[in-house]
């Protein structure tokens, strides 16, 4: 089916794109890299090599996602024929690393504010603070993970509302695929009446303040960098020329790493959890919102690239020495033909004399 194949190709094109981006930049960063970016080269390190996990989880879950009737599926083809509760927790899993790559999106930012506006505070980025910080990213990925398992993991109700509509629109029967999903209209056994799921709307509510809290914190960090690096003439005359740059150049690259994940992160994750609320099935747009969000680790690799000119001199560098030992190769190689020519032709001369 389209649906499957659309899928199937953007999970191992995001993937290979994603990979093979990150590790380019992580042998930028640690062969390039300056030491006045101070500690912000190894959170970078660790945002990049995070990129490539969360490329091989997807690429190897396959995630697709389908609105129907009140619920959202995040289902699972299991390609790789795991035991099947073993697959139920790799799909969770995979939930999970958004809630990871967002909260290291934030602890980008937090970085570039502390180092740009409250310098003296950048020490809990440094050990043993830095420990404070590894730890909320623990609590945060593990709470995303269990209740992914324990709330929106599968059940008798969901797969019964699910059933003949992944036949119809995937032509997959119940043993075919695990899913994880929030069903936030139930009905009565008894009475058939409908009423709203208590644990589906906190799991919701839980996952929206996690989002919202991340979204709102990269915004002030953003303006408030905004702010100091643009307005305030006499903080910045405290810099050297030289930091200055480069702090514009990271600064250039977080409004792009701003404005990336606000369409192809937060937006699609705000459709995701609310559409489902409406009763709104989405069609054919359904199939763009995980390779959409699955774009970000790959996207966060090219910012970096592009924006801090060391990166992207050193990557036009490469391009043009082996264009110019391109070139050079081939003058050689002509000049080395016409050189044998020349010598064929005074030997032939040479036998007729």
């Amino acid at each position: 089916m389209l649906k499957v194949t659309f899928s199937i190709i953007s999970c191992y094109l995001n993937a290979f794109v994603a990979v093979f981006s990150n590790s380019i930049l992580i042998f930028l960063i640690i062969t390039k890299t300056p030491r006045s970016m101070g500690n912000y080269r190894f959170l970078m390190l660790i945002f990049s090599i995070f990129g490539i996990i969360f490329a091989f989880i997807d690429g190897t879950n396959q995630p697709m996602l389908h609105f129907y009737n009140g619920a959202y599926v995040i289902f699972s083809r299991n390609v790789l024929g795991l035991p099947r509760q073993i697959s139920f927790w790799y799909i969770a899993l995979n939930c999970a690393c958004y809630g990871m790559i967002m909260l290291l999106l934030v602890y980008h930012f937090l970085y570039r504010f502390l180092a740009v506006c409250h310098p003296t505070r950048l020490k809990i980025f440094s050990y043993p603070y830095f420990s404070i910080l590894v730890l909320i990213f623990i609590l945060i990925s593990a709470g995303w993970l269990i209740l992914a398992i324990h709330v929106a993991g599968e059940n008798p109700v969901v797969d019964e509302h699910i059933r003949d509509t992944m036949l119809i629109n995937f032509d997959l029967t119940r043993f075919d695929y695990t899913y994880a999903s929030s069903l936030f209209y139930r009905k009565n056994p008894v009475t058939k009446e409908e009423y709203a799921s208590i644990p589906d709307f906190l799991f919701l509510l839980n996952l929206g303040l996690i989002i919202g809290t991340g979204f709102s914190i990269v915004i002030y960090c953003w303006f408030k960098l905004r702010k100091e690096l643009l307005n305030s003439a006499g903080q910045i005359q405290n810099l050297s020329q030289r930091t200055l740059d480069m702090q514009r150049q990271l600064f250039r690259s977080l409004v792009a790493q701003t404005l990336f994940p606000v369409f192809l992160m937060f937006i699609p994750a705000g459709i995701l959890l609310c559409f489902p609320i409406f009763k709104t099935n989405m069609g054919p747009i359904e199939i763009i919102i995980l390779p959409l969000i699955t774009t970000q680790p790959f996207m966060d690799a090219l910012v970096p690239m592009y924006f801090i000119k060391i990166y992207r001199m050193a990557i036009l560098k490469f391009f043009c020495r082996s264009k110019y030992d391109t070139r050079v190769h081939g003058v050689l190689s002509l000049a080395m033909d016409n050189s044998g020519t020349r010598g064929n032709s005074t030997k032939n001369v040479s036998l007729k004399i």
